[in-house]
């Protein structure tokens, strides 16, 4: 073999390892998350630094990997070419030469150059992405005049398909990914049910309005403000409620509020009046975040829903917000929540807030992902269309949901158990 063979044979693999290196690159930076990528850029320092140069510059990244990609490939064929022709010509082989060269160039390139590079990347594009960039950093500089006119070119017929400011197309974050990726977590492993529930629930906070969490008016217990301290203590005790509405006339004409340790001081004969607290009155299509601000604001802990017309509606109080994030919350006067427990049947009785990966556990059974529906709760309001009332029966991916419990807000207990596979899905 001579001198001029070595070194050919030299270069190819040189060739081969640039080809690797950038179909790998290409894969891999591609791959990297877009928001992970602009959050180093945001921390600063050296991985920000490099990780800016495919955030800032993409076009012209890829253009220097195409460029370096195409320069070893066409190299590499040049050489591996020359090479079959100086020891096939002459040879009963002679003829092939060419052919040989383009069979053994494009096995190599597909096998080594192409596709194992481009699933290495694939699979470990955290770790290569960042050390790619670095190098290929130091290359567009070396390739800097070929580079500007490619960027150049490419940059004018980009931006006449690129979206105008405003238009929808960008890679912004939207509520709906958000969930998603929360129910992938939760799938995962590396989001455990309760913080699955919590997150999901901020998801959905932000599209809820009151009219969507309100006691309606036909369930709230309220007061006279005629009675006496005597006869509202007795409602009080009762109800297990802190707070109560006060009407005068008729209960659709709410004039105040009372908390209920303002009754200690009073004796049994006194009226209200002097301790009952101006209401807050809200519209039942407000939504919870400005609900949230406004009971901040304000100080208060209940409040009066309204329609367009002014008449009460309905009642709202902090605790029904805040479940709506952390579920529901258990207080003196509620049961505490059940851990689920099979029965001789094989069902199990559960909580409305437990999460479909706790039956699923169970009951040894596995559930389709419905977006944003994260609790035994969700599923039932989903497939109801509304918060479902107690006995109310839902058969789904062959799993009977019965309501044991539910209040005008959250669905309480639920029995669940298999069907045997004899019954249709409601939801179908």
């Amino acid at each position: 073999m001579s001198d001029a063979d070595v070194l050919g044979l030299l270069i190819v693999v040189l060739c081969l390892a640039a080809s690797m290196f950038f179909s790998g690159s290409e894969t891999a930076i591609t791959s990297l998350d877009a928001h992970k990528a602009k959050r180093l850029v945001e921390d600063g320092g050296r991985q920000g630094r490099v990780a800016a140069f495919w955030v800032r510059e993409p076009v012209r990244v890829l253009s220097t990997i195409l460029v370096g990609n195409n320069i070893a490939n066409t190299l590499m064929g040049a050489v591996v070419t020359a090479l079959a022709i100086r020891h096939l010509e002459g040879g009963p082989w002679g003829g092939w030469a060419v052919g040989v060269a383009v069979f053994v160039t494009t096995v190599m390139l597909l096998i080594l150059g192409e596709i194992t590079p481009k699933a290495l990347g694939r699979i470990y594009s955290e770790r290569l992405a960042l050390p790619a960039l670095w190098v290929l950093r130091g290359l567009s500089k070396l390739m800097a005049p070929a580079l500007w006119l490619l960027t150049a070119v490419t940059g004018v017929i980009v931006r006449r398909f690129e979206p105008k400011e405003g238009a929808s197309g960008g890679s912004k974050v939207t509520s709906d990914d958000i969930g998603y990726l929360v129910q992938v977590g939760q799938r995962e492993g590396s989001i455990d049910p309760g913080q699955a529930m919590l997150l999901a629930g901020i998801v959905r906070f932000e599209a809820k309005i009151v009219r969507d969490i309100m006691i309606p008016a036909s369930r709230i217990i309220a007061v006279n403000l005629a009675w006496t301290v005597a006869q509202v203590r007795e409602v009080a005790l009762r109800s297990g409620h802190s707070r109560l509405p006060v009407y005068e006339g008729q209960p659709g004409n709410i004039k105040g509020v009372l908390h209920i340790k303002q009754l200690v001081d009073l004796a049994d004969n006194e009226r209200l009046a002097r301790v009952v607290r101006q209401p807050v009155f809200v519209s039942q299509t407000m939504r919870l975040h400005d609900l949230l601000q406004r009971f901040k604001e304000q100080r208060v802990h209940l409040a009066i829903v309204v329609d367009d017309a002014g008449d009460a509606v309905g009642i709202v109080s902090l605790e029904d917000v805040l479940e709506q994030i952390v579920g529901q919350i258990f207080d003196e006067s509620d049961r505490a929540p059940l851990t689920p427990v099979p029965d001789v049947s094989g069902a199990v009785i559960v909580e409305g807030q437990d999460s479909l990966t706790r039956v699923e556990e169970r009951l040894n059974v596995e559930l389709t992902d419905v977006e944003g529906v994260i609790s035994v709760g969700d599923l039932l309001t989903h497939l109801a269309g509304q918060i479902p009332i107690a006995g109310s029966v839902f058969v789904w991916e062959g799993l009977r949901f019965g309501v044991l419990e539910a209040d005008a807000r959250h669905v309480i207990r639920v029995r669940v158990e298999p069907t045997g596979g004899d019954e249709a899905d409601d939801d179908d």
